[in-house]
């Protein structure tokens, strides 16, 4: 495994040790999991135009009443 270095604040630096210590692990895995998740986070932009893709092709398959109703299901 490699290793970087990363400067940041003491504030963030306990914060991120305090986080670390609720959930158990080591700040070094607490920071290599965010890392990880960070990576395959979806932009913006890109999860726009997911939603934009996604709502054309629910759209012609529903009525407007309809979703809501699927909405309001999803909220209980």
């Amino acid at each position: 495994m490699e290793k970087i270095s990363v400067y940041v604040t003491p504030e963030l630096h306990r914060r991120l040790k305090v986080a670390a210590s609720e959930r158990g692990v080591s700040l070094s895995d607490f920071m290599l999991k965010a890392a990880e998740r960070a990576l395959h986070l979806t932009d913006r932009r890109e999860a726009a135009a997911q939603m934009d893709a996604l709502r054309q092709r629910i759209a012609s398959r529903f009525t407007v009443a309809e979703l809501s109703e699927l909405r309001r299901e999803g909220r209980r």
